[in-house]
């Protein structure tokens, strides 16, 4: 075996090992992490209308944030920006660029994602509200690197990311690692694994993610992903894309999403005019997606994608992004 394919399989193994170690840990420390933010899908609106899932077939700038492996498939440097809102005045954007480096198959990628909290409701023991100015704030930084193997069979990727979260009575700053593979068997099937926000305490929540994504034709992709958290227990996920490609519509392609995430019953909304009308009032777990994508606007590769979450009682959740390829 030559030195150059040693070092090859040196570096999955390390990833690899790195990766499913953290999936044998069992334990839940419920409610003790901090970081939660950390698992608001905040710069990847496809994952997120497909039930929070991709880390099998993940692809672009949203790689960040579920499996850094995924931007190793990039051919084209890559800027997006996504705006999400959130509950109770809560809102986030996410700025990313992806930079490929042609001669080595090298893709580094980078974002700095930024939320925070307007009109915080203050009260005191009595309930009476105070005027005190109440500043939340929360963010991160990311750098990533990632490599394809054997003509983008095995895509293999890891991040540092700068973690700051403030929440006005206590501020935390930590430094976290992501990890991750995708192996593509054959032209349909994908096998994504991923562990996300490693560190060596539990100030962050870290959230390992293994699943499989199945392209039954060029019109049907199917997601299923597990996904376990320190501060929860385990969840199975699920998502379907059904796409127009560019070649049959000529002027783009168009991607409708549905997904669903397993979440306790949220009771029923009677504020939000939209959840009403749409009939969603009490629909929780479920999410509703767009993607539009065109490969030959003014010469370059733009797309818009836009998420719908509806989350009963607490109202609902929207996410739009932006990326333009070149």
């Amino acid at each position: 075996m030559t030195t150059k394919r040693r070092n090859i399989l040196t570096l999955i193994s390390a990833i690899l090992f790195t990766a499913t170690a953290a999936f044998a840990s069992e334990e839940i420390d419920i409610g003790t992490d901090a970081g939660a933010f950390m698992k608001i899908p905040i710069g990847a609106p496809r994952a997120q209308a497909l039930g929070n899932t991709g880390v099998s077939n993940t692809e672009g700038a949203e790689s960040l944030f579920i499996n850094p492996a995924g931007i190793a498939a990039s051919h084209m440097r890559e800027i997006s920006f996504s705006h999400m809102s959130w509950f109770q005045d809560y809102s986030g954007n996410n700025l990313a660029y992806l930079h490929p480096f042609q001669t080595n198959k090298w893709v580094f990628g980078a974002n700095v994602s930024y939320s925070s909290i307007d009109n915080f409701d203050n009260r005191d023991s009595e309930g009476v509200p105070m005027n005190d100015d109440i500043i939340v704030k929360h963010g991160y930084i990311t750098l990533s690197l990632a490599r394809e193997f054997f003509m983008e069979r095995l895509l293999v990727g890891g991040s540092v990311k700068g973690v700051l979260e403030d929440n006005y009575v206590k501020e935390y700053k930590n430094v976290v690692f992501d990890a991750g593979a995708i192996l593509r068997i054959g032209r349909r099937l994908s096998l994504g694994l991923s562990s996300l926000n490693m560190s060596g305490g539990k100030e962050i929540v870290q959230l390992q993610r293994a699943g499989a994504s199945l392209r039954f034709n060029s019109y049907i992709t199917v997601n299923v992903e597990h996904k376990s958290y320190s501060d929860r227990d385990s969840i199975i996920a699920s998502g379907v894309e059904v796409s127009l490609p560019e070649e049959l519509l000529q002027v783009g392609k168009v991607s409708l999403r549905a997904g669903y995430s397993p979440s306790d019953d949220l009771g029923k909304n009677r504020d939000d005019k939209t959840l009403d009308t749409l009939g969603m009032q009490e629909m929780a777990g479920w999410s509703f997606g767009l993607g539009l994508y065109s490969a030959q606007a003014l010469g370059y590769g733009v797309g818009l994608d836009y998420t719908f979450v509806p989350s009963g009682a607490l109202g609902k959740i929207s996410q739009v992004a932006v990326r333009f390829q070149f």
